[in-house]
């Protein structure tokens, strides 16, 4: 079993599209190929989930190369190499979004319509908890549009969630004998 620390699969430096999947083995010192995504993708985004990557949004060439909204999620099970196209889609294409892991859900936050050639303020939610029970909904709406947005989830301060104090340690306390 390969130990993945790292992956990256999209565009090159040339702009070129690609379906590459790269891993990086950390015990080899060295980036790995590895089963090629179904479909080429560019400013796509990717989280795993219970030791399987998922890849959604982003955009391709059609057969005219103009640029098309990729909705389809493409799963690649990180022990077998192999990619599959999920029963789901997202619910609108996303570009250049932000990706957010949390509770078994992944969280695509904003990004850019090629169709109307703007900013958004969606967030989409794959809900990856379940397996067999997968879905796609709406989160709450970003109070202002963007792209190119990093996205992540800050655990809520110890007196808004109990069952956190006890990891909570005083700063004067840090250290001491």
């Amino acid at each position: 079993i390969l130990p993945i620390k790292h992956s990256m699969c999209g565009v090159t430096n040339t702009a070129q599209y690609q379906n590459r999947l790269m891993v990086y083995d950390p015990g080899q010192n060295k980036w790995i190929s590895r089963s090629p995504m179904l479909q080429r993708r560019v400013y796509h985004v990717m989280a795993a989930v219970h030791r399987k990557l998922y890849v959604l949004g982003g955009n391709d060439l059609d057969y005219n190369n103009d640029r098309i909204l990729v909705r389809h999620i493409d799963c690649y099970d990180i022990d077998m190499d192999q990619w599959t196209r999920c029963s789901f889609s997202l619910l609108t294409g996303q570009n250049e979004s932000g990706v957010a892991v949390h509770n078994g859900r992944i969280y695509l936050v904003g990004g850019y319509s090629i169709w109307t050639n703007e900013p958004l303020a969606c967030i989409q939610v794959l809900d990856a908890s379940t397996e067999g029970k997968e879905e796609v909904f709406y989160g709450p709406t970003l109070p202002f549009a963007s792209n190119g947005i990093a996205a992540c989830f800050l655990p809520a301060p110890y007196f808004s969630c109990p069952n956190l104090q006890t990891l909570q340690v005083p700063h004067h306390r840090i250290g001491a004998v």
